[in-house]
């Protein structure tokens, strides 16, 4: 089996049902269906007005005897968790397959511990459209289609169809969005978003490298994305997620380049840049307040000094006011101090300015 439909043959083996029930539910409900798929995935590369012949085997690992009907349906995309979406009974969606799809079993019992080889026709029209076409080629305890993902009655447990139809094949992917989740964060632990759009005719998968620069330009971390070769259904886009943890002391302005390949005939590269802050709060916090601590002692032992000079010169509280040598030293005491004050805060306020400015 390819990489391919490896994801989505999951989903439809769990679908439709699972997907609406709570956690707990749904590892309940699996070992229930009881049934295993071999293969989960038939795909195949045809050209026009051929037909070829397929097999499915289903094996009863309950301990309960079933009944089972064979159901065929058209996928149409992928949830945000790359679950199948199930096409409407005649809808168009121009992957169509389940109309190619012929079989002699229509529904068998099947015994505990049995299996059952199901085999089916695929007759591709002469005027199939070229590109990916898909469906899944289900086994249901309920003669009915799943009109949805977590719509129906039951469990479809099945395997996908994926024929890849010869002609003018387009593969055709863009960046639509790469981003963090924040600007700002307080610490290394920051998430990456990579939306990539498929705009041509067959399934692309990419896969790609997030290389994160600090403000010195030292490259400090290389992380993976999409290494389970996820596919992007054409005519859609999926969004790829990525996490960066660094378990060091993060700080500053960092710069981003995401690289992503795909293509089988022929190898393309999509990128895009974005930036985030990493600015620990607590830590600068802290280290205000104690610098605000340090302003107000030294006001305070400013002050502290000026009056046991005072009191050495014989300077008493009731003249104090009166004393032009006093106000003198006082003020031009404290107005030292406020200089001093003013100008630090200057400083900082110019440095982290020449930061943003800078790195910005």
């Amino acid at each position: 089996m390819t990489n391919h439909f490896k994801g989505l043959a999951l989903s439809v083996i769990l679908s439709p049902l699972f997907l609406l029930l709570p956690a707990p539910l749904v590892y309940a409900q699996v070992p229930t269906a009881g049934l295993q798929i071999k293969p989960a995935v038939v795909e195949d590369n045809v050209v026009p007005g051929q037909t070829q012949e397929y097999s499915v085997t289903v094996t009863n690992i309950s301990d309960a005897p079933k009944t089972l009907y064979v159901l065929v349906q058209d996928i149409k995309g992928l949830d945000n968790d790359g679950g199948p979406i199930f096409a409407q009974p005649g809808e168009k969606t121009g992957f169509e397959l389940s109309s190619w799809i012929t079989s002699s079993v229509a529904s068998f019992d099947l015994p505990a511990g049995g299996s059952k080889t199901v085999p089916f026709t695929v007759a591709v029209p002469a005027n199939a459209s070229p590109g990916s076409h898909f469906a899944a080629f289900l086994f249901s305890d309920k003669a009915v289609q799943p009109q949805a993902n977590g719509t129906g009655v039951g469990f479809n447990v099945g395997a996908i169809v994926s024929l890849k139809i010869a002609g003018d094949i387009t593969e055709l992917a863009s960046l639509r969005e790469f981003s963090t989740g924040k600007l700002i964060y307080p610490s290394g632990n920051v998430d990456f978003a990579a939306k990539i759009q498929n705009s041509g005719n067959v399934l692309v998968q990419p896969t790609g490298v997030i290389q994160i620069t600090n403000m010195f330009g030292k490259q400090v971390a290389n992380i993976a994305v999409n290494q389970t070769l996820a596919s992007v259904f054409p005519g859609s886009d999926r969004t790829f997620a990525a996490n960066w943890t660094d378990t060091g002391f993060a700080f500053g302005r960092y710069e981003v380049v995401g690289s992503f390949v795909y293509g089988d005939t022929e190898r393309k590269t999509i990128s895009g840049t974005t930036s985030f802050w990493v600015l620990p709060l607590v830590p600068i916090g802290i280290v205000l307040g104690i610098f605000l601590i340090l302003v107000v002692g030294a006001y305070v032992l400013m002050k502290s000094y000026i009056r046991r000079k005072l009191r050495q010169m014989g300077v008493t509280t009731a003249s104090r006011a009166d004393t032009a040598m006093y106000q003198r030293k006082y003020q031009k005491s404290g107005s030292r101090l406020i200089i001093v004050t003013l100008v630090v805060i200057l400083v900082c306020i110019v440095f982290l300015m020449a930061l943003f400015l800078l790195f910005a």
